[in-house]
Formats: C-alpha cells, sequence, structure tokens
C-alpha cells in the first residue's frame, strides 16, 4: 500500500479519506496540523512523512470569502500549491491537485471538456487556475481533478442547510438558471483513489453523472427527505446577489477519466443515499 498524505483533513473531502485509507501508511493533515502556505512547514512534513503520494484537498473554498480575501486566497489556493508540489518534487512523490468547474466562465451550452479554454470570472476560480499552473510547472507527475458543486456529511452545506430552512419555513426560492453537477464528496474521494491507481498522469473532471440546476437539486432533495408540506420556487440568479460571480454553467464532462474506467454515479442515486444515512439516519 502506498504511503500517502493529505492535506486539508480537517475539510469536506479531505476528511473522507480517512475510512478509505489504511492508517498505518496514511498522514492525515488538517489545518490546525499543516497549514499549507507555510513553505517550511510544508516542506518539513513531506519530508518527515516521505509519501509516495499527496492528495491535497487543501483550500479556501468560499467563493465569496475569496473576494474579499484575494490576498488569504492566493496565500492558499496558489502558494499552498506550490508549497506542496515543490516538496512532493523534493521527496519523488505523486501529486493530486483537487480544482473546480470555477476555473470556467460558464458561458459554453454544453459540458466542460478537459481541453476546453479557461476563463474564471471570480477570485477563487483565478487562484485555484493559478494553482493548477504551478503544479504543472513544478511537478511533472500530478493529476488535476477538477470537480463541482460537493457536498458530504462532514460539513454544512447545500443538502444540510436546506433541510434547516425546511425546518422553520414553508416557502423557499432556488436559482434556477444555473446548470450544477451535485457530487458526493465520497463517490468523489473513492474515484479520486481509482485514478491514481491507473498512474496516467494529467487534468480529469470528476463529477456525478448528469445535471441538474439549483432549484432542481432543492427538489430532489426535498423528494428523498420526505418533505410534502414546503413550497420552492425557481428564481433567476440575477435575484440571488452575492459578492463573486458565478458561472451560469459549471457542468463538466468526466471524458478523461471515462477512458480509464472511472466513472462516478448518477447524482440523484448519490443523494438519495446521503439523505438516507445521514439526514434520516436509515440503517
Amino acid at each position: 500500500m502506498k504511503r500517502i498524505l493529505v492535506t486539508g483533513a480537517g475539510g469536506q473531502l479531505g476528511g473522507e479519506f480517512v475510512t478509505l485509507l489504511p492508517g498505518a501508511t496514511t498522514l492525515m493533515l488538517a489545518r490546525d496540523g499543516l497549514d499549507v502556505s507555510d513553505a517550511g512547514a510544508v516542506a518539513a512534513a513531506v519530508s518527515s512523512f516521505a509519501p509516495e503520494l499527496v492528495i491535497h484537498t487543501a483550500a479556501m473554498t468560499n467563493v465569496d470569502a475569496c473576494e474579499s480575501d484575494r490576498e488569504g486566497a492566493r496565500a492558499i489556493n496558489v502558494a499552498g500549491a506550490e508549497n506542496v508540489a515543490r516538496a512532493c518534487r523534493e521527496v519523488g512523490a505523486a501529486m493530486v491537485y483537487v480544482s473546480t468547474n470555477y476555473v470556467f466562465d460558464g458561458e459554453k451550452i454544453a459540458p466542460y471538456n478537459e481541453g476546453d479554454g479557461t476563463n474564471p470570472i471570480n477570485v477563487y476560480g483565478v487562484t485555484k487556475l493559478e494553482g493548477e499552473e504551478a503544479v504543472g510547472r513544478l511537478l511533472e507527475r500530478h493529476y488535476v481533478v477538477r470537480t463541482s458543486t460537493l457536498y458530504g456529511p462532514r460539513r454544512r452545506n447545500f443538502v444540510t442547510a436546506l433541510v434547516e430552512a425546511a425546518r422553520d419555513r414553508t416557502h423557499l426560492s432556488y436559482v434556477d438558471d444555473q446548470r450544477v453537477t451535485p457530487t458526493s464528496t465520497a463517490d468523489l474521494a473513492a474515484a479520486i483513489l481509482e485514478l491514481v491507481e491507473a498512474e496516467s498522469f494529467g487534468t480529469y473532471h470528476l463529477v456525478s453523472q448528469g445535471e441538474t440546476t439549483w432549484y432542481g437539486w432543492a427538489w430532489a432533495a426535498l423528494e428523498a427527505l420526505g418533505v410534502g408540506d414546503v413550497e420552492i420556487s425557481p428564481i433567476p440568479a440575477s435575484r440571488f446577489e452575492r459578492p463573486a460571480a458565478v458561472p451560469a454553467n459549471g457542468v463538466m464532462a468526466n471524458n478523461a477519466a471515462r477512458a480509464l474506467g472511472v466513472q462516478l454515479r448518477g447524482w440523484r442515486e448519490a443523494l438519495e443515499e446521503f439523505v438516507s444515512i445521514n439526514v434520516r439516519g436509515d440503517s
């Protein structure tokens, strides 16, 4: 079994690897254990553990917060990626850099392919793209894994926020002109481990199959919950003001991963399982 170091282990995605990887050969480092913006700390941690693979999930992912803290976003998303890539190079480790659909501007009608031109429209997307580029410059043996619209049991997310809102209100509104692919962190983590076994470095899109809108996602979640007394209405994104611009099309195609036999299941199936286990508490 490979020695694997995971950054951002306290986060929504990073925490999933706790149950997927053997403790004896895995080092899970949360933010309080490793500040990826500290080059010396990163170098020391990687050198000491000497991993064969680093799965770099640590990032500043609050899209709106990145708009107001550009330097903080750059320190974590760009310098942090550089620090990890450089440390990997020193010990001969491969690296998985988790990126985002926000590297695209959302103007394309069809799903984005791995080779499509990037053009981020907010600070988060800019810094994640710069992180991709930094990893590519510094480290030959790397995977860029772009994903989208994550949710899981370890952090408050769209689904858990919806559940909370549905307890207190009888009418909710969600954006219906932004296309997304909700992706389970459990499914994504498992797919990343499948991908690295193929040892075919490059850029990959790993998201659930299918697409919907925020409104469609909310509707499906309420249906999975069996909630019938809450009304939801579709609204345009223009009525939901936020600091960061959001791509109208956040859908990506998993072409490169599919060619290697790595494929996530449909987003509805994953959502229903998440609600059943983590919200309703079904056995």
